[in-house]
């Protein structure tokens, strides 16, 4: 029988960086042993003026990418299926199209490699503001061959619905990664009993430290970059996300390597 509602794919753009493959590798946890594909995508842009050989050289190239992505997610030997698509198009508009079909878009950046001065790329700050889904930014290379981290999962919760949509997320990652979770609050919770209470001691399995913060969520992340493989945050927590995508995350964060990741799910569109 056909699915009618078969899952969303976990949406890969690869574009034959080094940056990229890590991205793919990331993605492999979020979809290994389900349904769900992972769905490499390579956008190309076409040139007008092309002649047809250039076209199929160019045709050529993309496709050669998206092999190599394709090896690289194989080679981990972890049961995933993969899906390869080429569009035409401007990669981030590209991009942000296809974040309305999906319900995780990831990339990798070398801002912080191309530009010294700034921890993410501008590529990455336009995905992690525009996107219409989560969005990952996987950066660094501290991961083992085999794709695994034994550093931290940070995650910037509050008692929102958002900020619970961020602490689900976040236990989700830290479980697939096995990877203890740093929750980090600027506030007590209003009682005992919180909602935030209840959901971490519904994940016994997940090692959880809660962290009440007594600066600011950059100036935190900063102190404690090297033992902090990803940052989570909602994208509902605008001054957090400005804290990050500004000058404020530029200044502090700009020798890490830490991945981030944007909750997402709140922006519809036109």
């Amino acid at each position: 029988m056909f699915d009618r509602y078969p899952p969303k794919s976990v949406v890969v753009g690869v574009d034959g960086s080094a940056a990229a493959i890590r991205a793919a590798r990331w993605a492999v946890d979020e979809v290994a042993g389900t349904d769900i594909p992972l769905r490499l995508l390579y956008v190309t842009q076409p040139d007008v003026n092309a002649g047809p050989g250039e076209v199929r050289t160019a045709v050529a190239a993309a496709e050669q990418v998206v092999r190599d992505a394709y090896t690289a997610v194989e080679q981990l030997g972890k049961p995933v299926k993969v899906e390869t698509e080429l569009v035409d198009g401007a990669p981030v508009a590209a991009l942000v199209a296809a974040s309305r079909s999906t319900t995780l878009l990831c990339i990798g950046d070398t801002g912080a490699a191309m530009q010294p001065n700034v921890w993410l790329g501008s590529t990455a700050k336009e995905l992690a503001r525009s996107g219409h889904c989560s969005v990952a930014v996987v950066r660094g290379d501290a991961c083992d061959a085999d794709g695994t981290d034994v550093r931290s999962i940070a995650a910037f919760v509050d008692e929102s619905p958002d900020g619970m949509d961020v602490l689900e997320l976040a236990i989700h990652e830290a479980r697939h990664r096995r990877a203890p979770l740093l929750v980090l609050t600027s506030t007590q919770p209003r009682s005992p009993d919180s909602h935030m209470k209840r959901c971490m001691d519904n994940y016994p399995e997940v090692e959880i430290e809660t962290v009440h913060l007594q600066t600011c969520l950059v100036d935190y992340l900063a102190a404690h970059a090297e033992a902090i493989q990803l940052v989570v945050v909602g994208a509902a927590q605008t001054a957090a996300i400005e804290q990050l995508l500004g000058a404020a995350g530029a200044e502090a964060l700009r020798d890490s390597d830490l991945s981030l990741l944007v909750v997402g799910f709140r922006r519809p569109g036109p």
